[in-house]
């Protein structure tokens, strides 16, 4: 080791200066990376470690599953090797509404397909990075800012999990819990992909429906149930498109959220340009799975056991090598 007196200036500036160009470097080929669609270095070299950690002995791992979960998949084989994640911060072009009747926000609807694809994209890198197998219990969430109104994020988090022999060259993704996921597996079906489908409406807030908020009768929003039906319709089918390319038989696991703001139109006058309207954001994300090669024929069916401990119910395999008497 090398230590500097205080008469060594310059050679302090020239290593400052070393340290500045390094990271002026990394930042760029960071960027570089993300607008590829990749994952900056720190992530790279923080996920080739993970990998690495259990053929080093350190098998440390966090994850978003329950201890049930985590104690199922260890029981089954399957080792938990930690969280993965994809994020996106999207800019959003400029979007139109009608002032005349209901549409989709189509730049909208988009931006968020998008976004959650690259999202899912970085996912999957992390995956391979790792070498794991999978990825169970992804979870989504969409974030809007307030300081940037013209951007969306969207998040996407699950735990990697690793099997029995080598990593598959193509890893499953899946919102499915531990539980779930193992249960599908069991009984001969294997998760296809990660799908989603987002749709954005716009709802212009009429004289119908502002005499149905002042009214003293019991009444059906019909125009909001058909608004809704529309988005969620929409959502779905870029989601079922999504799961035929992936060549599957089903999508399990569907979670379906939506969100409401409220806006105004600009650009105009009277009444419509005074009114709040409504802005729908449907989001509907599931796992497409289909049965995979040498599939079992038949499953072994379970039995519910009353434990006498703490009468709990609890799966029990009919095998006599399951049950234990305590």
């Amino acid at each position: 080791m090398r230590l500097f007196g205080l008469g060594d200036e310059g050679e302090q500036a020239r290593r400052r200066a070393e340290l500045r160009g390094a990271e002026e470097l990394r930042a760029v080929q960071d960027r570089d990376a993300l607008e590829r669609g990749g994952l900056p270095s720190q992530a790279v070299e923080r996920l080739q470690k993970l990998g690495g950690a259990v053929e080093a002995g350190n098998d440390l791992f966090t994850s978003n599953l329950t201890p049930e979960e985590a104690a199922l998949l260890r029981r089954e084989g399957f080792r938990v090797r930690g969280l993965v994640m994809g994020s996106a911060l999207y800019h959003v072009g400029q979007a139109y509404a009608s002032s005349t009747g209901d549409c989709e926000v189509t730049v909208l609807s988009d931006a968020y397909n998008n976004a959650t694809e690259i999202a899912a994209t970085r996912m999957r890198q992390e995956l391979e990075l790792i070498g794991a197998h999978g990825v169970v219990g992804v979870r989504l969430t969409l974030v809007r800012h307030e300081w940037a109104e013209k951007t969306i994020e969207v998040q996407l988090l699950g735990t990697a999990v690793e099997g029995p022999g080598r990593p598959p060259a193509d890893p499953w993704m899946c919102d499915l819990s531990g539980q779930e996921w193992w249960a599908l597996h069991r009984a001969g079906y294997e998760p296809a992909g990660l799908v989603w489908g987002h749709c954005t409406w716009f709802m212009l807030t009429t004289y119908g429906d502002e005499t149905i908020k002042s009214s003293w009768v019991n009444r059906e929003f019909t125009h909001w149930s058909h608004a809704l039906g529309t988005a969620r319709h929409r959502a779905m089918a870029h989601l079922v498109a999504q799961a035929k390319r992936h060549g599957a038989s089903g999508v399990a696991g569907v979670k379906f959220e939506r969100r409401r703001d409220e806006i105004r139109l600009t650009g105009g006058t009277g009444p419509v340009y005074e009114r709040e309207h409504q802005n729908l954001v449907v989001s509907i994300i599931g796992t497409a799975i289909r049965v995979r090669a040498g599939a079992p024929t038949a499953v072994t069916p379970t039995v519910p056991v009353l434990s006498l401990l703490d009468g709990r119910l609890a799966p029990a395999g009919l095998d006599a090598r399951d049950l234990a008497v305590e």
